[in-house]
């Protein structure tokens, strides 16, 4: 595939990404959570990172990387790591949400059961607790009006985890946003835990702008929120956003977020993006052969490819390590490695 330089786009090219806060709704939807919300216990991902019971593998045999120079690499349990009713796609870690203690990621995946066999479970993310491999699903659900969980069926591309909010793309409608301090024991489908959506922001979708995936650019100050398109062909955009003191999106009088700036990408098929003290990272898929590549470059510069597992998805920068992190989604690869930046 051809690489391109990234280029800064002007002002008008991040307007399609424009997203507005929907206050017109936002009584129903604080109604709804909060009935929601009366009848269950809540807890804390700090208990969810103790209490996890699921186990991951750390530094699997440098093989099962075909190559890839990862510092750090993990493998879920095998169940996670072979079905296919499940595909993870966002990553993000604790570094991303300021939590010194313990070390995590999290991870989000979309449902694909066989067409009306299974109902639809929407998208979870799984915390993992870095020190003792351990961890725990948490299925995202949309309250109705009574209060009743209910599966979103969206991609869940991406994932942003920053203070108390986790950031989740819906591609065509904007960005999906969950309050962790909402966090519940048990759910639907015998889940240990619930998160229930407490917020939308959403963008004009007449425009045509794509929300594939997200990320936290921690080295700006402040702190950027990322993302981009993925495309088949052509080379899609990418964009960051100003967040306020708590996290949420920084938005004008009228409730509206726009971009601080935009750029095109590399390439085609980008599935992930992170930038970090002026420099820009890209996971691309699609390659013939064994691996896929990671791509490294800042606006005007040649790109630099670098191997990368088969079916690399979302980006996310730990900063205390100085490395990149993705997760692959292959079926029997999943494997979530880092490599340094």
């Amino acid at each position: 595939m051809a690489l391109a330089r990234m280029t800064r786009l002007p002002a008008s090219a991040a307007l399609p990404y424009a997203l507005r806060r929907d206050n017109e709704g936002a009584a129903a939807r604080e109604a709804a959570l909060a009935a929601f919300l009366a009848s269950r216990t809540r807890t804390t991902v700090g208990r969810v990172l103790e209490k996890a019971t699921r186990v991951a593998t750390h530094k699997r045999p440098a093989t099962a990387l075909k190559g890839v120079a990862a510092t750090d690499w993990f493998r879920l349990d095998t169940k996670d790591d072979v079905t296919v009713k499940w595909y993870p796609q966002g990553l993000s870690c604790g570094s991303d949400a300021g939590l010194a203690s313990p070390a995590a990621f999290a991870i989000s995946w979309y449902w694909r059961p066989a067409p009306s066999v299974e109902p639809q479970r929407g998208i979870r993310v799984s915390f993992l607790n870095v020190a003792t491999l351990r961890y725990a699903h948490v299925l995202l659900v949309e309250p109705d009006a009574a209060g009743e969980p209910v599966p979103i069926n969206v991609h869940a591309g991406g994932l942003v985890w920053y203070k108390n909010l986790l950031y989740v793309p819906d591609t065509t409608g904007g960005l999906r946003v969950f309050d962790l301090r909402n966090l519940c024991v048990g759910g639907p489908f015998d889940y240990p835990y619930t998160l229930p959506q407490s917020d939308v922001w959403s963008c004009d979708r007449a425009l045509g702008a794509r929300f594939s995936f997200a990320s936290l650019d921690r080295g700006a100050d402040p702190v950027l929120l990322v993302s981009g398109e993925y495309l088949t062909s052509g080379t899609g955009r990418v964009v960051r956003w100003a967040l306020d003191a708590d996290g949420s999106l920084a938005a004008d009088e009228t409730g509206t977020a726009v971009p601080v700036d935009a750029y095109t990408g590399p390439g085609s098929k980008i599935q992930g993006a992170a930038s970090y003290k002026g420099r820009w990272y890209f996971s691309q898929s699609g390659l013939a052969g064994a691996n896929d590549r990671l791509l490294t470059t800042a606006p005007g510069e040649a790109v630099r490819e670098r191997m990368y597992p088969k079916g690399p998805e979302d980006l996310t920068v730990w900063r205390g390590k100085s490395t990149v992190w993705t997760i692959a989604e292959k079926p029997g690869g999943r494997v979530i490695l880092g490599v340094p930046l």
